[in-house]
């Protein structure tokens, strides 16, 4: 069952956010770090909760088996650009174990309806080089890829 979390469920989501952010470590390194305690976790959920992250959570027999975290992303018009009123999904995790069942994919239908009602136009992801798993999930829900982003890390003098 999908529901959106509170605050008393931050602990559920915070113990996913551990395991998405263990596979960013693994791949990304030089960027992401492990250091982060739970509780540091769960005060890092909270404060995107505060400042308008919404998250879904998908839990069968009361346990948590994955999350969906995005926010409501707007663009005033300029002299280049529409009005844009777009969600950002941002994370988006299962359990290893609840992996290839759909879980990933009902989420984001759910997110998809919600968006909706919270008139956003359309939704956008940024996905990292190496997450094939994610790039897929994306294309599967109708997205295209948008923008390429390129990155060089300098090495110390």
């Amino acid at each position: 069952m999908i529901t959106e979390a509170t605050l008393d469920d931050i602990p559920d989501v915070a113990d996913l956010l551990r395991d998405l952010q263990a596979l960013h470590v693994a791949h990304i390194p030089h960027r992401f770090h492990d250091a982060a305690t739970p509780d540091m976790l769960r005060a890092f959920l909270a404060g995107a909760m505060g400042n308008g992250a919404r998250i879904l959570l998908y839990r069968t027999d009361g346990v948590a088996r994955g999350y969906l975290m995005w926010r409501v992303a707007e663009q005033a018009r300029d002299v280049l650009r529409h009005d844009l009123r777009r969600a950002q999904l941002d994370h988006v995790m299962v359990q290893a174990s609840w992996r290839r069942r759909g879980v990933a994919r009902r989420l984001v239908t759910r997110f998809e309806a919600d968006i909706a009602t919270a008139g956003c136009t359309g939704w956008f992801s940024l996905v990292h080089a190496f997450n094939d798993a994610s790039a897929a999930l994306m294309r599967s829900a109708g997205a295209d890829l948008a923008v390429q982003g390129f990155e060089k890390r300098q090495t110390s003098p």
